[in-house]
């Protein structure tokens, strides 16, 4: 066993008392980079004038179906839809004050990527199985929103700017369903 020589900047130093075991340590994920970054960017109000692909994609809607038309499709009533509303108009807010910062669209895009897939592998064949909504809505829950919770929660630990939470990201999800991004019903059976 080697030593360690703490010469380094303080963040990259190794303290640890006594120890009797193996000691594993791990660079940091692209992702907690990112949050880092974009403290950094904020703090040096350092804005980013462009959009990048990934992030134009999501932000563009992909058909003329909106999200109010999605959700009655997909057996939400009018209650369900107002709050749907007020929490994808919450995170639109987030969005355009963030969106002018290279790692917020990197992170949003990020985020939205998951969002999808994982609302494609685990909800939409329970959709198109026409399983009933509020079973629908509590996979959402289990397998599309605590995932990223617990993603942004482990990796963006140091985040100061976006401060994302469970509201947020249905955010996202009523803001993907909205660009077309993610559906509630089966439209190719119709």
């Amino acid at each position: 066993m080697g030593n360690i020589n703490n010469n380094g900047i303080v963040e990259r130093q190794l303290n640890i008392q006594e120890n009797n075991g193996p000691i594993h340590l791990s660079a940091k994920s692209r992702f907690s980079k990112r949050f880092e970054k974009l403290n950094t960017e904020v703090a040096s109000n350092e804005k980013y004038d462009g959009f990048m692909d990934d992030f134009k994609y999501y932000i563009t809607k992909l058909d003329g179906v909106g999200m109010t038309t999605k959700l009655c499709d997909g057996g939400f009533h009018e209650n369900e839809i107002i709050l749907a509303t007020r929490r994808k108009e919450k995170y639109a807010k987030k969005l355009e004050i963030n969106r002018f910062f290279e790692s917020a669209q990197w992170i949003d895009s990020y985020i939205f990527a998951k969002i999808k897939i994982d609302f494609e592998t685990y909800v939409e064949p329970l959709i198109f199985k026409g399983i009933d909504k509020e079973v629908i809505l509590q996979t959402v829950l289990e397998k599309v929103i605590t995932p990223v919770l617990d993603l942004i929660n482990i990796e963006g630990e140091n985040d100061e700017i976006l401060n994302y939470n469970v509201e947020d990201i249905y955010g996202m999800i009523y803001y993907l369903t909205g660009k077309c991004h993610i559906n509630w019903k089966n439209y190719d059976s119709i």
